[in-house]
């Protein structure tokens, strides 16, 4: 996927009226103009009662052969097949329609230029898919090998042996309710996923939504709103290790490789890239609830996220420009080869790194880095927003570089010496924004001397829950932050800070002063013992050579 699969787009301006205000905002922000992506028919859910055709309930196979509009009501053991022109399109009716198929899909389109599966309105409808032969590429309740859209307004509840819906070329769902319980994946495209509205709630052995394809500017999925649940894999407690079936070996347990190709368990999942401008979004998944091989971006949403293994995960480029975030449980919060925060409110809680920025796919927990050099393609830029991490491994580590200008930034680090609130192999220049890093002496580490804006690393041990306070001369408090776990170094960083003045850092019945005595003050090299790892204690945060280039570099693992 190139450029998130929409950099031919040239045009700002939104036509579509029934999105909501601010996936108006972001399409326009993104350069989507949503109506080349969802026609208006895609979007009505209206049907021609007069002209309408009625299939009676009856069991057996019903065939489809010519365009038009079919309703469907009762109850059949069955299927229903579509079988009309390369240029028919066919709309579907579900009126109160019970379907159960002893073998093979409920619904099949076989060949049609467009199907509309339509729910109709106060309508509540079922599809149970009882069993599929092991040697037919037909696995899905709904199977369509042509472009399908699912609109309406009426609820569907999908029951399938195999995987719920499949479209092996676009599949769009503009409305409805959807209840999609699958042994297989919930939903799955080969060219595109398209939701612009909706009421999902998945449960899934396999990831609940997939796009995916070989050609890059295919296989993407595209969400401009609606309301998901989705829990796949059993939920985050069921994370095992894994053969993610784009690759990369991945998984819980993050320790080796596995000896053959086991479930993916994702939540929102595409191989070319995904784009969220809104929605609502609960997600509980044994392995990465979202999960992106080529961008991840997010212009809006509402996000609460428990993952066995990443929270969010792009192989290439993850960028937040709004939303809200929030990671209860994962094993890496955020990761991907370049993160980029512009915006919104984002929380991670992870067992391992809260952010890390590694290039190549799913790298981290597979042997080591250079414990010195920069990887020369990582960065973690953070621009706005506000960001909070409660991190087991580092909080915020980029194997190349760290850039912040702009935000609020509070991190709860590790507490083992093995780790650093702050990570990084390249630069870390500070030249904006509010940072609070409070974690471990062993590899802490201050930004580095290319930063504009003054920072400091101080020795300072507080208690889980404490709220460190950083205070002027005159003991006014400047800026606070409460963390979850106990520490012994803190990093500050802010624009009130000015060189040459002396502060007080406190937490609890502690406190140490420390005067900026320049851009970077304490080195935090992380060598050994000393708290902030420095050769001088009286030195706020150590270092092992304040008057060199030495401050905040730091020794890696």
């Amino acid at each position: 996927m190139k450029k998130q699969f929409i950099s031919l787009l040239l045009i700002l301006t939104l036509t579509l009226s029934a999105v909501g205000g601010l996936a108006e905002s972001a399409a326009a922000q993104a350069g989507i103009v949503l109506s080349d992506y969802f026609t208006k028919r895609d979007l009505s859910g209206e049907w021609d009662a007069a002209s309408a055709v009625a299939l009676p309930p009856e069991d057996g196979a019903v065939t489809i052969t010519e365009p038009g509009t079919y309703v469907l009501t009762g109850s059949l053991n069955g299927s229903v097949t579509v079988s009309a022109g390369d240029e028919d399109k066919v709309q579907l009716v579900l009126n109160n329609v019970n379907i159960t198929a002893a073998d093979g899909a409920c619904i099949l389109v076989e060949n049609a230029d467009k199907t509309f599966i339509t729910l109709a309105a106060g309508s509540v409808n079922t599809l149970t898919a009882e069993n599929f032969a092991a040697d037919s590429e037909i696995d899905a309740a709904i199977f369509a090998r042509d472009d399908v859209t699912l609109n309406g307004s009426g609820a569907l509840t999908v029951v399938s042996a195999g995987h719920g819906i499949v479209g092996k070329d676009d599949l769009k769902i503009t409305g409805g309710s959807y209840h999609i319980t699958a042994a297989g994946r919930g939903i799955d495209a080969n060219d595109s996923v398209r939701i612009y509205d909706g009421d999902i709630t998945i449960a899934s052995e396999k990831d609940a939504i997939r796009a995916k394809h070989d050609e890059a500017e295919k296989g993407y999925l595209l969400i401009a709103g609606g309301s998901f649940d989705l829990t796949v894999g059993g939920g985050a407690a069921n994370a095992v290790t894994k053969y993610d079936d784009f690759g990369a070996s991945r998984g819980g347990s993050r320790g080796g490789s596995a000896s053959e190709n086991t479930v993916s368990a994702k939540g929102l999942k595409a191989s070319g890239g995904v784009i969220i401008l809104d929605g609502s979004f609960a997600l509980n998944t044994a392995d990465d609830a979202l999960h992106s091989g080529g961008d991840l971006t997010l212009y809006g949403g509402t996000f609460t996220i428990s993952a066995g293994d990443d929270g969010l995960h792009a192989d290439s480029a993850l960028t937040i420009y709004d939303g809200s975030v929030t990671i209860t449980g994962s094993y890496e919060g955020i990761e991907a080869q370049n993160i980029a925060i512009a915006g919104g409110n984002i929380a991670v809680t992870a067992s391992d790194d809260g952010l890390n920025a590694a290039g190549g796919n799913d790298q981290s927990g597979f042997g080591w880095y250079d414990a010195f050099a920069s990887d020369g393609v990582s960065s973690i830029v953070i621009s706005g927003g506000s960001l909070y991490v409660n991190a087991q491994g580092d909080g915020i580590d980029s194997n190349g570089d760290l850039y912040v200008t702009d935000g609020s930034v509070l991190v709860s680090g590790p507490t083992g010496s093995g780790n650093g609130a702050l990570d990084y192999n390249g630069a870390a220049a500070i030249s904006g924004g509010t940072v609070i890093a409070a974690g471990s002496a062993g590899m802490a580490q201050n930004f580095s001397s290319d930063s504009t804006q003054p920072s400091a690393l101080v020795n300072l041990n507080g208690a889980a829950g404490s709220t460190i306070t950083v205070y002027d001369a005159g003991g006014s408090a400047l800026f606070s932050g409460t963390v979850e776990k106990g520490f012994n170094t803190v990093v500050i960083s802010s624009p009130l800070l000015t060189v040459g003045e002396t502060y007080t850092v406190s937490s609890g019945s502690s406190s140490v002063q420390v005067t900026l005595t320049g851009v970077i003050t304490g080195g935090g090299m992380g060598w050994g013992n000393q708290p902030g790892g420095g050769w001088n204690n009286n030195q706020p945060g150590g270092g092992w050579n304040n008057d060199s280039h030495q401050q905040g570099g730091g020794r890696r693992r």
